[in-house]
């Protein structure tokens, strides 16, 4: 906040005409401005010579000028120092002139200094030094720099069940690229597990096989992401395999660390990501205040006869993992994502639960699997506790996650569903949106029409 000095330049005296002699006492106008009187009264004599005359002039309207002329240049812009240092010139070291001018440069000083209570009217120019306190109004010119204030609000993408088909393989090259061509601000999307069908073969009933390069194409596919990936566990490529081991390699291999192939030059995600070392699928990190837990959480599959059939050895395993990232991070929500679907691993939930009501204040969400979009508020009774499963889609559901949002989980936790190109794994198919709504979002499926839209292991 500033003083406001307001100058009222007064006529010559009644005995003098423009451009007359015309003396200023200097010490009472200094006096005076010292007092915050506003008029400078100019004294005269008329014995005074030419060359006087001139001279007090010059004294009478000098220090006027100044202080006119330097408020001017700070409407425009100027600062004090610049506008003093240029129309208070400094006569010769010693002189009276010169003590005056630097008495008068050093009260415009204080003019210039802040007030110690706000002004009902923000400043047009800025002060030497910062105000004791704000204005009670925003000012009305822009600030120099950009404010600092960085949104809360955390967005990524999220998708799962894809490709099922060879369909599928193909169109999600395309929807990655519309995806980051949406400007989002998207940091990066999670992979909720499930990379192929899972079904046995019809006649035997047997598991089918999983080659290695089912897991290295998902991953050529991913590349195309403008932003890190993070997949989850599904049972369809690790347990509904013929060799589980086999394929829990492969998965270790090309996807469960995809999120640090340094090759891809994706954005830095901010955030250290912390991973257990005994089950590296379960992996945590916070970023915006929102902590992301990733769960190794696929159904049983269609065989027990592997090395994993101490299930619910696994899921306490995963439970542990839950309470450990709770207990060593500083967060104001939590995305849990595994592939599990609500009706499997009852033990899981059972532990998610009693998580969920130890943390009662701190909103969680839980990204899951139906194969259709679903969603519960207050999923098995708990306020805190949302539920969100995914289509199973091409297109990326974009998930948008503000702890500091009022009015519950709803308001927390929220999503744009960007209108999928697929049902019930037939992307050539839309769900039964408004219509309109979708036009033209599918145009992406006449490049892949002539690929196998069943449900195959794809590639074969």
């Amino acid at each position: 906040m500033t003083s406001q000095l307001i100058i009222h330049l007064p006529p010559p005296p009644a005995n003098k005409s423009v451009g007359e002699d015309i003396e200023i006492n200097s010490t009472p106008v200094l006096e005076r401005l010292h007092k915050g009187e506003a008029a400078l009264l100019p004294s005269s004599d008329s014995n005074t010579s030419d060359e006087e005359a001139t001279k007090n002039k010059n004294k009478y309207y000098m220090p006027i000028r100044c202080v006119i002329l330097s408020l001017l240049l700070l409407i425009v812009g100027g600062s004090v120092g610049t506008a003093l240092g240029i129309l208070l010139p400094r006569e010769e070291e010693g002189s009276k002139e010169d003590g005056q001018v630097e008495e008068l440069r050093s009260i415009m000083f204080d003019m210039m200094s802040p007030s110690s209570i706000p002004s009902q009217v923000p400043s047009t120019f800025n002060t030497p030094t910062p105000t004791l306190r704000p204005s009670t109004k925003p000012t009305t010119t822009p600030s120099m720099l950009p404010t600092t204030t960085e949104t809360k609000i955390l967005t990524f993408f999220a998708i799962g069940d894809v490709p099922y088909s060879d369909m599928e393989a193909c169109l999600l090259p395309h929807e990655l690229d519309k995806a980051a061509a949406s400007g989002t601000d998207a940091k990066f999307m999670l992979h909720l597990g499930d990379i192929r069908d899972g079904k046995p073969f019809p006649d035997t009933g047997l598991p089918r096989p999983c080659p290695e390069y089912l897991y290295e194409d998902v991953a050529t596919i991913f590349e195309r992401s403008s932003v890190s990936v993070f997949f989850s566990l599904g049972d369809n490529e690790w347990l509904d395999c013929a060799n589980v081991d086999e394929s829990y390699t492969f998965l270790k291999r090309h996807l469960l660390t995809f999120n640090d192939r340094k090759d891809l030059r994706w954005p830095e995600l901010g955030a250290t990501v912390s991973r257990n070392e005994d089950h590296i699928e379960m992996y945590s990190f916070v970023l915006k205040d929102v902590l992301i837990i990733g769960q190794g959480l696929p159904g049983e599959g269609w065989s027990t006869d592997h090395a994993w059939t101490q299930w619910n050895v696994y899921l306490d395993e995963n439970v542990k993992w839950l309470e450990k990232s709770f207990a060593e991070n500083n967060f104001k929500a939590v995305v849990i994502c595994g592939n599990s679907s609500k009706g499997w691993n009852e033990r899981y939930f059972l532990g998610l639960e009693k998580v969920a009501k130890t943390y009662a204040d701190i909103p969680i969400l839980f990204l899951g699997d139906e194969h259709d979009f679903q969603e519960e508020v207050e999923f098995r009774g708990i306020p805190n506790l949302h539920w969100i499963a995914l289509d199973d889609v091409v297109t990326p559901t974009l998930i948008m996650v503000d702890p500091y949002a009022a009015g519950g989980t709803s308001n927390i936790f929220t999503y744009d569903r960007r209108c999928p190109c697929a049902g019930n794994h037939r992307p050539t198919e839309l769900f039964n949106y408004t219509s309109g709504v979708c036009a033209g979002v599918c145009e992406t499926n006449n490049l892949c029409i002539n690929e196998e839209a069943e449900s195959v292991l794809w590639g074969e």
